[in-house]
């Protein structure tokens, strides 16, 4: 009898060990995944949502544009598309930032999030008035030709120049982006890329930054749209966000400085080539 508590005693506890909500996620992944078989473009789309967690969460950012690449084919109405993005980014963004909460730095992010509040309504106003294919080819080559540059050169950076504007302005280009394609992250990496922070420091702004943007974008589609934001259809990809999330942070906190810059420098490379592709 004492040998076999011996045994059981460390399995209980590797099991208790075990992340709780990534674990009830999988089976609920799984229960999902099985009933959408039916569903013309659901399965997919969870797969879609899954994928682009995990590549994201190692990034900080990108998700929307990842996970947008294939859900614009799928579903035909680009508002519901970006209300699926929003839902899954989000969760993504609350989970990320729980488990980084100790490398969060007091208001760091404010300067951000205030630019990015202002013009918020305006990249909304532009997704609802169908100008996407105006702006979205222009900003994706940008993107992909510094997410190119920053892959290449990871060490590149601006160190000092970290002022009050830049920090405002490159939130409120993310606002612009947030409310028109679901991407509010780009611009803000670029600049903590540009300020050579670290890794952790980069992500304790950034997560919070796209939580607090992407909420705030949900709550403005709500007024807009407010039976297609609540709907099940849209909160269930909240389930392989955060399990594609949770094998993202486990990626992330394996690399160093260096090589999590290069990662987020092909994040942007590919997000701006699927943008600019979509606008074309």
């Amino acid at each position: 009898m004492q040998f076999a508590s011996q045994r059981v005693r460390p399995l209980l506890g590797n099991l208790l060990n075990l992340p709780l909500i990534p674990c009830i996620c999988l089976v609920l992944f799984l229960i999902v995944a099985y009933w959408s078989r039916s569903l013309p473009g659901a399965e997919a789309s969870l797969w879609t949502v899954l994928l682009s967690a995990v590549l994201s969460s190692v990034a900080g950012f990108a998700f929307s544009p990842l996970a947008g690449a294939v859900l614009f084919q799928v579903h035909p109405d680009p508002v519901l598309v970006v209300q699926i993005l929003l839902v899954g980014s989000i969760a993504v963004q609350i989970y990320c930032v729980w488990h980084l909460r100790l490398h969060l730095r007091s208001l760091e992010f404010v300067p951000y999030v205030i630019g990015s509040l202002v013009t918020l309504p305006f990249g909304i106003f532009l997704l609802l008035k169908s100008q996407a294919a105006i702006f979205l080819p222009l900003l994706g080559l940008f993107l992909l030709a510094y997410g190119a540059f920053v892959a290449l050169r990871p060490a590149f950076d601006l160190k000092g120049s970290n002022s009050l504007s830049g920090r405002v302005l490159s939130g409120a280009l993310g606002g612009i982006t947030g409310g028109l394609a679901a991407f509010p992250g780009a611009f803000v990496a670029i600049w903590c890329q540009a300020q050579g922070f670290e890794k952790e420091r980069q992500r304790s702004i950034v997560q919070p930054f796209i939580l607090i943007n992407q909420v705030a974008a949900i709550a403005m589609l709500s007024l807009v749209r407010p039976v297609a934001a609540v709907s099940l259809e849209t909160i269930q990809y909240a389930v392989p966000a955060v399990l594609g999330a949770f094998v993202g942070l486990c990626i992330f906190r394996r690399l160093k400085t260096s090589e999590f810059n290069r990662v987020a420098g092909a994040a942007l490379a590919i997000a701006g080539l699927l943008m600019a592709l979509k606008g074309l």
